[in-house]
């Protein structure tokens, strides 16, 4: 009877630790410290990367500069483009172009740090923006993309929740 009823409260435990007995919620139901805070890399000014156009990088695989006439605020930070077509496009789906990472350095994310980046040092993988602190960071992030991705990935809350306003 005792050997039961532990059996059945392990099934329990099992099933609900894997999510087979309560459904998940469709809609968030708590919030942790990153998502309160946001942390995204910009000047005095409060513009994000360096002012260079987030849908160029993106959608050209270029380095364009924007301009502050064709200005877009998104996750607390003003971001410049070069066109009014730009814009429109980065307003209809600004998680698709803004920078990961809040546009600081993917490898130093990968390390646990932030480091400031240069507009010129960038790759987009898997449709999103990555950004480099040099080419030196660049290549060490090159050396194992996906690795350096995932640690990236798990770092970045805990930067948001330390470094983060």
């Amino acid at each position: 009877m005792l050997l039961t009823r532990l059996a059945l409260v392990l099934v329990t435990v099992i099933a609900v630790a894997c999510g087979g007995s309560s459904p998940s919620p469709t809609t968030p139901t708590t919030t942790t410290a990153a998502s309160e805070k946001t942390l995204v890399n910009v000047d005095a000014a409060g513009v994000a990367l360096h002012g260079h156009d987030a849908v160029a990088y993106v959608a050209d695989s270029a380095t364009v500069k924007g301009t502050s006439e064709h200005a877009s605020s998104h996750g607390g930070a003003t971001y410049w483009f070069a066109s009014a077509e730009y814009k429109a496009t980065f307003e209809a789906d600004p998680a698709k172009y803004a920078p990961r990472f809040g546009g600081y350095c993917a490898y130093a994310a990968a390390q646990n740090r932030l480091s400031n980046t240069q507009p010129d040092q960038f790759k987009v993988q898997d449709g999103y923006l990555l950004l480099f602190t040099n080419a030196e960071f660049h290549q060490l992030f090159d050396k194992d993309p996906p690795g350096n991705l995932a640690a990236a990935d798990k770092n970045w809350p805990g930067l948001v929740v330390k470094h983060g306003k």
